[in-house]
């Protein structure tokens, strides 16, 4: 997107905005599918700004960009089908590359310490960043030394930017559907009149999910299509995986 009116600095859609301090926002010069949110400030060079009070990471004040997309570099379905005598097997496969998936559900855990994620909490470390101290854009900014025990300071967990939370570059490949069918010879039907044509089918849905996200599935989309603008795709709040389904039918011709 190039601009918006008035200079306003940000669009977003009020629905998107489904979890803590993240949505999906449009900014000047950056996609229309980004994520927007209260993410760490940082230095002129990229580094993450430390409070020199508590060794933590500094938090804007503003929703502001951080390059996200949630929009696939490309997509692709691949279907297929192929018959031997009586039997039909068909299927459709799904590919996916790239686009950023907000892990909402992960960073809810994070906080609450229920994720693997927190299990050295009691080690202590120190936050890769520099220190504002007035030196931060300087040629010589001054790296964080300031050492932290997640144990004993919750606000390491708690005031914890979704910003980590957001997955870059996602892909997948997913088998949507399989089918295999069997129809009925014309000679085993001749024995009668009533059925012209008779078929036996079994149909799997998602049966396999092969993915380079973390979190359950990122097909997730946390609103539904009433959503308007890019929607609620990619943010995963709570939301089930997309379950395996298994059909069985008959198809008959009178």
């Amino acid at each position: 997107m190039l601009s918006l009116p008035r200079d306003v600095p940000e669009s977003y859609s009020s629905d998107t905005w489904l979890y803590a301090n993240v949505r999906g926002g449009a900014q000047p010069g950056q996609p229309l599918t980004q994520f927007t949110g209260l993410f760490y400030q940082r230095n002129q060079a990229g580094d993450i700004l430390i409070n020199p009070g508590t060794g933590l990471p500094i938090r804007t004040t503003g929703f502001v960009s951080n390059g996200s997309d949630r929009w696939p570099d490309w997509t692709l379905g691949l279907t297929n089908e192929f018959g031997y005598k009586n039997f039909r097997l068909s299927f459709l496969v799904d590919f996916r590359k790239g686009g950023d998936v907000l892990n909402a559900t992960e960073h809810y855990l994070t906080q609450k310490g229920l994720t693997t994620r927190t299990l050295d909490r009691e080690i202590p470390r120190v936050i890769k960043g520099v220190l504002q101290d007035g030196l931060e854009n300087s040629a010589k900014p001054t790296p964080n030394n300031i050492v932290v025990t997640p144990y004993y300071d919750n606000r390491y967990y708690s005031a914890i930017s979704e910003e980590l939370f957001i997955e870059k570059n996602i892909n997948w490949i997913r088998m949507r559907d399989i089918t295999l069918s069997y129809t009925l010879s014309s000679k085993l039907l001749a024995r009668q009149s009533f059925v012209k044509s008779a078929s036996f089918f079994a149909t799997a849905t998602d049966v396999f999910l092969i993915t380079n996200y973390s979190g359950a599935d990122p097909i997730a989309n946390g609103n539904n299509a009433a959503t308007v603008g890019a929607g609620g795709m990619a943010i995963d709040y709570g939301n089930f995986p997309t379950s395996l389904g298994i059909n069985f039918g008959v198809r008959i011709g009178l």
